[in-house]
């Protein structure tokens, strides 16, 4: 899969992702930090990336519907170790079909993941 990291994912997560093969684009390493929700959520529509952040704006779907992109992951991981969040993320992250990521929103919280299936 094609995943494009938001500036503020944790690093051990992309790491985890890329050791599993999946091609994963950070826009801390092209350069491109500060650059806006907007050109980010374009970026993806465009080369059809999924975006993966920890910015709850992306959770919006009026403004940034899954859809449009390769889908919208979202880790509501929140004070928490980079141990502790990547662990979380690892566990709720295996469990996940490649269906059910591609075109939706999902969000991955502490307790538990969910699926906002697009229309």
């Amino acid at each position: 899969m094609r995943f494009l990291g938001d500036e503020n994912l944790f690093d051990p997560i992309i790491d985890y992702l890329k050791n599993l093969g999946h091609d994963v684009l950070s826009v801390r390493d092209k350069g491109l930090s500060g650059i806006s929700d907007e050109e980010i959520y374009q970026m993806a529509c465009k080369e059809n990336y999924i975006i993966i952040t920890m910015d709850k704006d992306f959770s919006r779907i009026v403004r940034f519907p899954a859809e449009n992109c390769g889908g919208i992951i979202l880790v509501k991981i929140y004070r928490r170790t980079l141990d502790e969040t990547l662990s979380i993320f690892i566990k709720y992250f295996s469990q996940i079909k490649n269906d059910d990521i591609e075109k939706n929103l999902i969000v991955i919280t502490p307790e538990r993941y969910r699926i906002k299936r697009s229309q």
